[in-house]
């Protein structure tokens, strides 16, 4: 039924076509053309204004009247100190597996994005903990929730772990779309450490290094933020008053 009301609509339209085309080579009909030239007029018209505003829009950006507005650059440091916290105070960091003892969630050398926003462990979750049993981080999934404790289970494991984990221990969970991790695969190879080996990754030299990096800076880093934005702000409010 529907291509038949398809067919019809395409019928009726190349009739009406066929007949103005008729009505103006026959008949010498002259509105057709005219309301041609009125839709090619139209358009010469659209073409010439953009034309015009790109030519004024370069213009202002090269003799300056365009000044930076306080609320966009507002916005701009906001966000950008957004991102700067959430890198350098590890808000939000991705942190490498280093054992198979989750498996098949996530495996040894894999990334799994984690948070310290807001910590509160329920069963199921996933969390990064430091234990004395343990010299890496171990990242284990919630299976208890007591006044003592947080007990954890690896997923490739029979048992639970034979700890309690405190809150103070908790060092991040993970983030969790519809139950399952945020994983990037085995990219943590190229930067894993390995002390039963005493070796390390391929990267993971340079990673150490830039790990450093980030320490130093972090210990400056609220003092970098705000010598940043604030000269941003001075910058741009004396910009304005020109």
């Amino acid at each position: 039924m529907g291509w038949i009301i398809s067919a019809i609509i395409a019928s009726a339209i190349a009739i009406v076509i066929y007949y103005i085309i008729y009505l103006t080579l026959v008949k010498g009909f002259v509105v057709p053309i005219h309301i041609f030239h009125s839709f090619k007029g139209l358009y010469e018209r659209y073409g010439r204004n953009k034309r015009l505003k790109e030519r004024m829009y370069e213009y202002e950006a090269v003799s300056g009247m365009h000044k930076p507005s306080l609320f966009g650059s507002s916005v701009v440091v906001s966000i950008l100190t957004v991102i700067i916290v959430i890198l350098l105070f590890k808000i939000v960091f991705f942190a490498v597996v280093t054992s198979d003892s989750m498996s098949p969630t996530f495996e040894r050398g894999d990334l799994i994005l984690m948070q310290r926003i807001h910590i509160d462990p329920r069963v199921g979750d996933i969390i990064m903990l430091e234990n004395r049993e343990s010299i890496l981080p171990i990242t284990h999934r919630v299976v208890a929730v007591t006044k003592e404790g947080v007990r954890t289970k690896g997923d490739a494991r029979a048992f639970a772990d034979p700890w309690l984990v405190s809150k103070h221990e908790i060092r991040g969970e993970a983030v969790q779309i519809h139950g399952s991790p945020i994983i990037l695969k085995a990219i943590g190879n190229y930067f894993i450490l390995n002390p039963k080996e005493m070796g390390i990754g391929r990267y993971g030299s340079e990673y150490m290094f830039i790990k450093n990096l980030f320490l130093v800076i972090r210990m400056y880093g609220y003092a970098l933020c705000i010598i940043s934005i604030s000269g941003y702000l001075l910058l741009t409010v004396m910009e304005r008053r020109r």
